[in-house]
């Protein structure tokens, strides 16, 4: 593996630390009742790969302006789908 140049030091370490202080929209307690919701959803009905479950709980707990703006950061998270949102948003919002 080749070494990196100090430019790519550098970048990897801003984008670190740009995660490190990355504010969300959705509050710890509103995205771990998400996260109980969706669990209790897919315990009954496995994961059919769209955002159903998830659009609904955003829906029925935000604002109607800011449900876009959570689902496109999931998203970047790779939250593409219900269990997507499970298993690949769960860390990255600190609710470990």
């Amino acid at each position: 593996m080749a070494e990196l140049s100090k430019e790519e030091k550098k970048a990897l370490m801003k984008k670190w630390k740009d995660s490190q202080s990355k504010k969300y929209i959705l509050s710890k307690t509103k995205t771990q009742k998400l996260f109980r919701y969706l669990e209790t959803q897919l315990e009954d009905t496995p994961c059919n790969h769209k955002l159903c479950h998830t659009e609904q709980w955003l829906k029925d707990n935000l604002p109607e302006e800011k449900v876009k703006s959570v689902i496109a950061e999931m998203k970047e998270m790779g939250g593409y789908c219900d269990c997507e949102v499970l298993l690949n948003c769960y860390e990255k919002y600190d609710i470990v």
